[in-house]
């Protein structure tokens, strides 16, 4: 393991990945045997992240507003913890975490009390994810978290030469739906009844196509649906993410502009279209509670390169 006290690298015979003390960011991911990186770079003419995780908000809220037994606060979209340095807390040859506590001005926006852990473990060709959120109160702590990883189209391709696959992997293994079903938001970012829909596969695959973000910005999917999406190339496998346990998955990217697509594995969703009641009622069935002192919630995801 490699760092300068602010980018902690780690590597194998496999892969090198980097990880940012900021945000705890997952940085690059580079396949030493295909010799190419999968993360996008973060050019901050297009998009200026690579796989920020997004805590502890998923989306927008709307107006940018939340209510929290009765009081009105503000947040931006997708939280706080993208933005914010992360303690180290263990960092060796094949495995770093880090450590976030709530400060007074995130309860100023979030008025709740909270340590967010997030690691990173490199093992073979697998990158595990892996986010522990601990409720150091004794009242309940209400948040969402989600991951936003952007994978880079390869050399001399467009995201047109990409296929998603889903359920190749995982508990949902060779269960090839006809159609999965989705949620999406609208132009202003919000959950609207008439952006669902249903989206058609065949053998769990589906190419993207031109057109195929143009009227739905972001592809929400309940996760009971899928246990696993990737990317094909060239109907090779690029990359696959083992996603069964959250209950939510997101698919955006801007085809305009953004040489990338996100997959998302999510623990709650953006808010809907003029929603302005009681956080835990309106948004946090499908989220995360945690309501006694020291309980704490563990979710993994894994990343496996392919070539």
């Amino acid at each position: 393991m490699k760092n300068d006290g602010t980018v902690f690298t780690l590597e194998n015979e496999e892969l090198l990945i980097t990880v940012d003390r900021h945000g705890a960011e997952l940085t690059r991911i580079y396949d030493k045997k295909a010799g190419r990186d999968l993360l996008w770079g973060a050019d901050p003419a297009v998009w200026n992240r690579h796989a920020p995780v997004l805590f502890p908000f998923v989306g927008k809220s709307f107006d940018g507003k939340y209510t929290h037994e009765g009081k009105e606060h503000g947040i931006t979209p997708h939280g706080f913890a993208r933005d914010m340095e992360f303690e180290p807390l263990l960092c060796d040859m094949d495995e770093c975490w880090f450590r976030l506590k709530d400060t007074p001005d995130t309860y100023g926006v979030y008025p709740f009390h909270f340590e967010l852990e997030i690691g990173h473990r490199l093992t073979g060709r697998t990158i595990e994810v892996m986010w522990r959120v601990k409720n150091p109160d004794s009242g309940e702590l209400l948040f969402m978290i989600g991951g936003h990883p952007a994978f880079q189209v390869p050399e001399g391709k467009t995201i047109y030469d990409y296929t998603l696959v889903f359920n190749k992997e995982g508990k949902e293994a060779g269960n090839h739906q006809e159609e999965l079903h989705y949620l999406a938001p609208n132009d202003q970012g919000y959950q609207v009844e008439e952006k669902t829909g249903s989206l058609k596969l065949k053998d769990g695959q589906v190419p993207v196509t031109k057109g195929f973000f143009d009227q739905i910005l972001t592809y929400m999917f309940d996760g009971a649906q899928i246990s696993s999406v990737g990317l094909l190339v060239d109907e090779t496998p690029y990359v696959t993410i083992d996603c069964g346990d959250f209950p939510y998955l997101g698919v955006w990217t801007i085809e305009a502009t953004h040489p990338f697509v996100c997959l998302e594995p999510w623990y709650g969703l953006c808010a809907p279209d003029g929603y302005k009641g009681e956080l835990k009622t309106g948004r946090h069935p499908e989220a995360g509670s945690l309501g006694n002192l020291g309980e704490e919630l563990q979710h993994p995801d894994r990343i496996e390169p392919r070539s």
